[in-house]
């Protein structure tokens, strides 16, 4: 898929490369802009999950299978969840009113349409909403902003990290989310008072705060992980540790490819220049996630590091395990060089060999051979060599 917002361009450009962009209300084949939405989900993914991580399973709708999203309208008074039988049926907000329509899943095409016609959402945005496994990117419109972005959390259920998406599309006084699969991440954040008195935009960086503090959590998970691993290093080595320890280095690669794409993207949303949507009361709490985001991605790279460096270990404490076994063996061949040497000479079948017929000749030759093995070791000790 293009991203048609992948290079730089001003403002004014930007506004008319979106005009001449057909939209919803202007595609008349309504068959063929959901046939484009379930191919889409089918390509190549951009990100590959890891084994170890669990990723939202797929819901599969069927008929019978009815999705409707949670609805938020609220104001410094109020706040309210009203129920409605279609998108289309939602009641215009008021100039104090805010509106927060929450997907839960992106399966049910026929939703995420009619949310693009009450809406007036771009259909190429339309298209990444309905992409799976995309990586993080933000595209601005002269009224509107669209991220996408990675969720890991730990479930609170299996205890696992599982991966899912969201996209956020803002306009004023609208905040419409779309979660891949449903999740009760956002809970704690509804209904706060702070989000009652202020805009939109606010809730916006709430919800996306949110998402960086369940980052933290899975970061400190895989610290106490990385502590457990450095702690069997030192008792003992085997190929099960070097297995968790490449596991975790796939999954810090994948967080630091999902997660790292978010500083850039939170700098240009602090930008007055890319849109209007976010006041300036709100652009010192992006900061605040800017640094957030500036730890999360610190972490990653120390832990990669950390990770590599246990790696190098292993190898080495394979070395030295290896090194140990050649040791000894080097030892023993060579305490039995003079041993071979003695009996291989008195094996020898000449005539004319005076200690063959001594009567003490044989416990002479062992006698020899015990004070020449005491003698080396003696010698490999007092060097410590063992």
């Amino acid at each position: 898929m293009s991203n048609f917002m992948a290079t730089p361009m001003s403002a004014s450009l930007r506004a008319r490369r979106y005009r001449q962009q057909p939209r919803i209300n202007e595609i008349e084949d309504e068959d063929e802009l959901r046939q484009r939405t379930r191919t889409i989900k089918h390509r190549a993914t951009i990100i590959n999950v890891p084994p170890t991580l669990s990723p939202s399973p797929s819901l599969e709708q069927t008929p019978s299978t009815h999705i409707s999203p949670t609805i938020y309208i609220y104001n410094s008074d109020s706040f309210e969840t009203p129920s409605y039988t279609s998108i289309s049926s939602i009641r215009p907000i008021r100039a104090d009113e805010r509106l927060w329509i929450d997907v839960p899943t992106i399966q049910d095409h026929d939703l995420i349409t009619n949310i693009g016609k009450r809406f007036d959402i771009h259909s190429l945005v339309l298209q990444d909403i309905a992409t799976e496994d995309q990586r993080a990117k933000l595209d601005t419109f002269d009224n509107a902003l669209f991220l996408v972005a990675k969720v890991i959390f730990i479930n609170n259920v299996s205890e696992k990290t599982c991966v899912d998406q969201i996209c956020f599309y803002l306009k004023e006084n609208v905040l419409i989310t779309f979660q891949q699969q449903p999740k009760d991440i956002f809970d704690p954040v509804k209904n706060r008072g702070r989000v009652r008195r202020s805009n939109i935009d606010y809730l916006f960086y709430l919800l996306c705060d949110t998402i960086v503090d369940r980052y933290m959590d899975v970061l400190d998970q895989v610290g106490r992980k990385i502590e457990d691993i450095e702690h069997h290093l030192m008792q003992k080595t085997s190929r099960d540790t070097l297995e968790t320890i490449y596991d975790l280095k796939r999954e810090m690669l994948y967080f630091r490819g999902s997660i790292y794409p978010l500083k850039e993207i939170i700098t240009r949303i602090q930008k007055e220049e890319e849109t209007q949507i976010i006041q300036e009361s709100t652009v010192i709490y992006l900061k605040d996630l800017f640094d957030h985001v500036v730890q999360v991605n610190d972490t990653i790279d120390a832990y990669r590091e950390m990770l590599s460096s246990f790696i190098d270990f292993y190898m080495m404490l394979n070395s030295n395990a290896m090194n140990e076994v050649m040791k000894t063996l080097t030892i023993i061949s060579t305490i039995f060089i003079p041993l071979t040497f003695i009996g291989g000479l008195y094996g020898m079948n000449f005539d004319n060999m005076p200690e063959i017929h001594w009567k003490y000749g044989y416990l002479a030759v062992l006698t020899c051979m015990v004070c020449i093995t005491g003698i080396m070791l003696c010698c490999f000790k007092r060097k410590k060599w063992f």
